[in-house]
């Protein structure tokens, strides 16, 4: 239950949940993940950008193809994250404080064991998880010196990091989660030059340039959440904390639809490397550019989505029909006004934003198209990525799970094989908007069946 003596700060977080205004609601909560997720696409850009200096399509190849196992460090994180986030608004909502606690102590010591598992198996597979990940005879040196450091290194000190900044955001302290994330970005982009040019690291510059600053953000973290504890008592005290099999099955459980959506991506992202691969160096390195530049503007609505989470599973758990339902739609509409920002934005500039990275001519030729057609992308991936969001926020695991296992194995796999058998290059890279496009057709009648359910179910009473 919530102490009788609520401090001020307490207070503003419930007024949030409750009562301010949807509109400013969303944007409170929003914009530090939105700020979170820019910071973690900046720093990659960062990488690509120094490295693409070097005009060595094989180094940039390198950084693509390791997206392989970045999307399962994702997966992972976001398992841990979005899970351990939502259970604690959940509870708070129910007024359940002591379990909200017990969560928050519980999430980052879940993060430790399977840091410590990726590390193990990274160090074992080394040249195994390079080549799985579509590197080829040039590019599998560099790809594995880039591996040992953000993957082996780094895992650890990025599980823990993300998953107590996410307990901060289950709180409502979306805040305090945005200044530790980017802060290891911040001076991730500093270190990138001096270690790629002054000490000549190339690819494994940039990775030791990120191993670093992830260090420096979990330092941010774990001194932060020392003082909230101090402050707000966000934390079962290790001496009466009894392990629960139950709370971490629910962590778990209400992660794994992000979990499986990053997981699938990445697998499927592979699928599509060994595909672009047959091309050439320069076609993976093209539309490895491609996809951050659209990820850039892409984050901002995952990070919208991600961001009212909390907001979302309190007012589930409080019996708030309407303020829920109004704060999708207006998530909805903000993400659809960014949306067609971004896609006047990347149609424009498209050939300068490949050359903003490399000026090597046949990566030039083809990444112009790509950004042209991904310029839609942003606009096309807003409502099925709502609607997955929202799912977990509202604890529907299994259509959010099996949403993600449609989107990203019974839509785009078999467009990705159809449209590179017909169109090769360029029809490959189209699978990805005509996969949103059919995504958001079946989740428009899912979410359609979901809130007709939810209504029946808060207002029964």
């Amino acid at each position: 239950m919530f102490r009788k003596k609520m401090s001020r700060k307490e207070i503003s977080r419930t007024e949030i949940f409750e009562n301010m205004p949807p509109y400013k609601a969303i944007l409170t909560l929003a914009i530090p993940n939105v700020v979170n997720q820019l910071a973690n696409v900046i720093y990659n850009l960062a990488d690509t950008y120094y490295i693409g200096r070097l005009n060595n399509s094989s180094m940039v190849a390198a950084l693509t193809v390791s997206a392989f196992l970045m999307l399962i460090l994702t997966a992972l994180s976001n398992l841990m994250c979005i899970g351990s986030c939502a259970v604690i608004a959940a509870s708070l909502g129910a007024k359940d404080r002591k379990k909200a606690e017990d969560i928050a102590l519980l999430a980052p010591f879940l993060a430790l064991f399977t840091g410590i598992l990726i590390t193990v198996f990274t160090l074992i597979f080394r040249k195994q998880s390079a080549l799985y990940s579509g590197a080829s005879a040039t590019s599998l040196g560099y790809t594995m010196e880039y591996q040992f450091w953000v993957i082996c290194l780094n895992s650890i000190p990025m599980l823990l990091s993300t998953t107590i900044g996410a307990g901060m955001r289950g709180y409502g302290y979306s805040r305090y989660e945005m200044y530790g994330i980017t802060l290891g970005n911040i001076l991730n982009i500093f270190l990138d030059p001096l270690f790629i040019f002054v000490f000549r690291m190339n690819v494994a510059g940039a990775g030791s340039a990120t191993f670093i600053s992830t260090c420096v953000s979990l330092v941010y973290f774990l001194v932060m959440a020392r003082k909230m504890q101090k402050k707000q008592h966000f934390y079962t005290e290790p001496a009466s904390f009894t392990f629960r099999a139950g709370y971490a099955m629910e962590i778990i459980t209400t992660g794994f639809p992000a979990f499986l959506h990053s997981l699938l991506a990445s697998l499927t992202n592979t699928t599509a490397m060994n595909i672009f691969k047959g091309y050439s160096d320069a076609a993976v390195a093209a539309i490895g550019i491609v996809r951050k530049v659209e990820h850039t503007f892409g984050q901002i609505i995952i990070g919208l989505n991600q961001g009212v989470i909390p907001l979302i599973s309190y007012n589930y758990a409080d019996r708030k029909y309407r303020r829920l339902k109004e704060v999708r739609d207006k998530t909805l509409i903000l993400g659809t006004a960014w949306g067609l920002l971004a896609l006047v934005v990347l149609f424009t500039f498209s050939r300068q934003f490949i050359l903003f990275f490399i000026n090597d001519p046949d990566t030039v030729r083809f990444g112009t198209p790509v950004v042209r057609m991904y310029a839609f992308v942003v606009l096309t991936m807003n409502y099925n990525n709502n609607a997955r969001t929202v799912l977990q926020a509202l604890g529907k695991k299994r259509q959010s799970s099996l949403f993600s296992i449609l989107r990203q194995v019974g839509m785009y796999l078999p467009l990705l094989f159809i449209l590179n058998r017909f169109f090769g290059y360029y029809g490959a890279a189209f699978s990805t908007i005509a996969a949103d496009i059919t995504g958001d057709i079946f989740a428009f009648f899912l979410m359609k069946k979901v809130f007709v359910q939810i209504r029946k179910e808060l207002e029964s009473e």
